[in-house]
């Protein structure tokens, strides 16, 4: 499994939400998203942060390259490319 960290300056809050549950989600699971999280920033309402598994990192870079995703992601209210961080899972604690 592969895991992206994605910041996005996002114009609206709830319109990033809309399309990242809906075409966003569609264009993850073309491109083999196993999941995704989604956050706001709770002291910038303007930033959103996302949590996407892959399949593995050949995925997510079929997801980056193909240009509907960029449409997507302008639909969405993105305001700019994500800033994208690569992460790998090393535990799931329970609290």
């Amino acid at each position: 499994m592969f895991t992206t960290l994605a910041h996005v300056h996002i114009a609206d809050a709830e319109r990033f939400l809309e399309v990242f549950a809906g075409h966003g989600l569609q264009a993850r699971q073309a491109h083999g998203s196993l999941g995704a999280s989604a956050f706001l920033d709770a002291d910038n309402p303007g930033r959103a942060i996302v949590l996407i598994d892959w399949a593995d990192r050949a995925s997510f870079e079929g997801f980056v390259a193909d240009p509907a995703v960029r449409e997507v992601m302008r639909s969405g209210g993105a305001m700019e490319a994500p800033a994208f961080t690569f992460l790998t899972r090393t535990g799931v604690f329970p609290a």
